[in-house]
């Protein structure tokens, strides 16, 4: 039956082709895997061999100036959890992890679920576990797949929050941060410095991290150790902060916020609200840092082990702005502390002498322009010294009006236009971030023609669509420079705004007769077995200050004024200034609707001087009943003073 035979010899034929094909298939795929992918196979076998173990290196220590240990490190035994590997047992593992820690299922999954870091490492679920804990996870592996104890070494933080802004935290490196440059030999997982001089200086005192290449069998079990780094430990950072400077300075500033808060305001009602305050101590003759203190502040141990998403959102949505460092991110109107470097570009262009006497009647005209001094029945024929004494705004109405008269003069004649009093700001450090060595520093704005287009160019629209009469001018005109801007920026008022960092720079030159430092908080990388400094942190001077012959003597005579019989005679009543005198200024900044910013800026002792002291208050009041009274506290534990609490001064205003 030859029909029968043909569609036999086909099927032989179709399974022979089929049996074929699969035959070169196969041979095909194993001189694939032979010999084209034997490298990378080999390299993943290799990888099936041999494990890396990594010992995270401790971070550096970071110390005062007098060598206290304000952040050190203690080794912690932790349990992690590597997600992926739960697979199909998630459930059943993590409840029995739970029973094991003795916490709810839901804190696990809080950990889990708000873990900010990269699960590369495993995610922490726990920290310093009991021994038992730790010995039944070694003993049931089979019953806890991804789970893992962990050494891990965790910032310590002896001295609770103390000084939090300017240490800072760590964390692991973001997604982001990998992409930056500056991180490039850094790795996903590693633990970095995210903010103060965590971030600063991480390189200095981040240490290099050990290994161990173990060899394994099939079962995963080590055969031996093919080689072994051991971690180095980070060198130690010594801060040029004094620990108790640095304490006293926090409390002082939590006392006068409470004691602002039970102060009369008489313009709006009630009290101040005082929300956050601010303080910096700096050395004039180098520019070094002994306190820097921003309140609210955040607990930096909250960060220890990586903080979860919701402790965060807390810290970041507070209207207090815990995380903040107001010292340095902030800017404000300075008020009348300003007004010492408006009377300096009185002196270096010849404008005024010491001597040179306005008369104040309680307000001052311009045009059609009317400004108020603050006080209403004025202050009589007034000199530098009893301006600043005083605090007299007419004095300095004055001074900005005659500069304005020079400024409209060049302009008329279109030549270059002088702005004096901007330009002597600049020479003191204002308008420009200082180069400091933590990060975020706010630069703040010394107004002058050009800035006043630029912003009117950027706020055009908004005002071009307003409908009132003063959203129609600054339409139309809002780019010129007015007469009532000159006398503005003469008290500290307007446009003006500094840090309170930068105003301490500021005073640090006025102290030390012109030299503007770059301020730091680092004083040396230390070598912490040897104790031996590897790297000195010098001071490094900015910019010069100069002026003629007289004018930081008569700058200084006239401070001392308003500390021995001025607006802040009474918050350094009893103080005793024959031994420390201080030269200073209150400082009163408005900010509508808000209640007023309360400012202090000082140096002392006045002849030598060693140290400057700025203080601000957020909303609370005026610098002669707030700021100075903290100030007076501050400089009591400077000079070894015997403390007082701080309790409101006289409101002398300005």
């Amino acid at each position: 039956m030859p029909g029968r035979e043909d569609k036999g010899r086909t099927r032989l034929s179709v399974l022979t082709f089929v049996v074929f094909a699969l035959l070169l298939a196969l041979l095909s795929r194993l001189w694939y895997l032979q010999v084209l992918a034997t490298d990378t196979y080999g390299q993943l076998a290799e990888g099936n061999r041999i494990r890396q173990v990594l010992t995270e290196a401790p971070r550096g220590r970071i110390l005062d100036r007098n060598g206290k240990v304000i952040v050190d490190n203690r080794a912690a035994w932790a349990v992690t959890v590597k997600t992926a590997e739960l697979g199909e047992r998630r459930d059943e593992v993590l409840n029995r992890l739970a029973r094991l820690l003795g916490v709810p299922r839901a804190t696990v999954d809080e950990r889990l679920e708000r873990w900010v870091g990269s699960p590369l490492k495993g995610v922490p679920v726990a920290e310093d576990v009991r021994a038992d804990v730790l010995f039944h996870l070694t003993e049931h592996t089979e019953d806890f797949p991804g789970v893992e104890p962990a050494v891990v070494a965790l910032r310590q933080y002896p001295f609770g929050q103390t000084a939090a802004h300017v240490l800072g935290y760590v964390g692991e490196i973001s997604a982001e941060q990998l992409k930056d440059p500056r991180y490039r030999a850094y790795e996903q997982g590693d633990v970095i410095g995210k903010a103060g001089v965590e971030q600063s200086y991480d390189r200095d005192i981040r240490g290099r991290d050990g290994f161990e290449l173990l060899e394994v069998d099939a079962a995963g079990d080590v055969v031996r150790t093919v080689e072994t780094r051991d971690p180095v430990k980070g060198r130690d950072l010594r801060l040029t902060i004094d620990l108790d400077v640095q304490r006293v300075a926090e409390q002082a500033l939590a006392s006068g916020m409470v004691t602002a808060r039970g102060l009369h305001d008489s313009q709006r009602g009630g009290t101040y609200p005082a929300p956050a305050a601010t303080a910096v101590v700096l050395d004039p003759r180098d520019g070094g840092v002994l306190a820097m203190a921003s309140l609210p502040q955040y607990d930096p141990r909250r960060f220890v082990g990586g903080i979860s998403r919701r402790d965060f959102a807390r810290y970041n949505d507070s209207p207090g702005k815990p995380l903040l460092n107001r010292a340095v991110q902030s800017v404000y109107p300075p008020g009348s502390t300003w007004k010492p470097f408006t009377a300096m570009a009185g002196l270096e262009s010849g404008v005024i002498t010491p001597g040179t006497r306005f008369t104040c009647s309680g307000g001052y005209t311009l045009g059609n322009y009317t400004k108020r001094d603050w006080a209403p029945s004025g202050h009589g024929s007034v000199d530098l010294n009893r301006s600043l004494a005083q605090s007299c705004d007419v004095y300095y109405y004055n001074l900005g009006a005659i500069f304005w008269q020079g400024e409209k003069r060049a302009e008329d004649a279109r030549k270059p236009v002088p702005e004096r009093m901007q330009a002597t700001a600049r020479e003191f450090g204002f308008d420009k971030a200082p180069a400091l060595d933590l990060p975020f520093a706010a630069g703040g704005i010394v107004p002058d023609r050009g800035w006043r287009k630029d912003y009117w160019r950027q706020n055009k629209d908004v005002y071009c669509k307003g409908t009132s009469r003063l959203y129609r001018e600054l339409c139309a005109d809002g780019y010129l420079w007015r007469g009532g801007d000159n006398l503005n920026i003469a008290i500290g008022q307007g446009d003006v705004l500094v840090s309170p960092l930068q105003l301490a720079v500021g005073y640090a030159a006025l102290a030390n007769g012109g030299t503007v430092y770059s301020p730091h908080v680092a004083q040396a990388i230390v070598d912490p077995a040897t104790r031996r400094v590897t790297k000195k942190i010098r001071p490094q001077v900015a910019r010069t200050a100069k002026a003629p012959a007289g004018a930081y003597g008569a700058i200084t005579a006239a401070l001392t004024t308003v500390i021995s019989g001025g607006t802040g005679a009474s918050a350094f009543a009893g103080f005793p200034l024959d031994q420390y005198p201080v030269a200073g200024k209150t400082g009163t900044a408005d900010l509508p609707p808000n209640a007023p910013f309360a400012w202090f800026a000082s140096y002392a002792p006045a002849g030598d001087p060693r140290y400057v002291v700025a203080v601000m208050v957020e909303q609370g009041g005026h610098g002669g009943e707030t700021a100075a009274p903290i100030a007076r506290r501050i400089y009591q534990q400077l000079f070894g003073l015997d403390g007082t609490e701080v309790t409101a001064g006289r409101d002398a205003s300005g």
